[in-house]
């Protein structure tokens, strides 16, 4: 049982295994973008058991544990209360289920996190659609109640 926050146009769909994946619940906030993830669901060379449906992740109308997994890839920069959203998939997560973040957050190499906290407010609005790069993804987990279990910074501490 697996919840996908913030599936976006479904670019995760092809990596999920049919047969390990008894069933795929996609949440977005946005309407256009669950009608570009059921495009993909359609081109899907082995269909999955799958249900989009709009939602708002600081608010996830599931009940407690409802899902062996939680998936999260590049939407909380996107989110207006990515906190609220991550606890809420702590509490829609079995407890000892996996929750599982892609996510941009603020560079550990100093002058490449100054440069972030610089520009984000600007890249957002203008040129991220949205996407606030320069948050502590993990500071956030740590508020949230849960604990990193791994983590693995990529290109100059990003």
């Amino acid at each position: 049982r697996v919840l996908e926050v913030g599936v976006g146009t479904g670019l995760n769909l092809p990596y999920y295994e049919p047969s390990r994946c008894i069933s795929l619940t996609a949440v977005d906030l946005s309407a256009g973008m669950l009608r570009e993830a059921e495009k993909a669901a359609g081109a899907l060379r082995s269909p999955l058991p799958l249900r989009l449906i709009r939602m708002d992740a600081a608010s996830l109308d599931f009940a407690d544990g409802s899902f062996d997994s939680v998936v999260d890839t590049f939407s909380l920069c996107v989110m207006a209360q990515p906190e609220a959203a991550i606890r809420e998939m702590r509490r829609v997560c079995a407890a000892d289920g996996k929750l599982l973040l892609v996510e941009h957050t603020r560079s550990s190499v100093a002058a490449l996190g100054a440069y972030q906290d610089l520009t984000a407010p600007a890249a957002a609005a203008l040129l991220g659609k949205g996407c606030v790069y320069n948050q502590d993804v993990a500071s956030m987990i740590a508020r949230s109640g849960l604990r990193v279990v791994r983590q693995e910074p990529e290109l100059f501490g990003l």
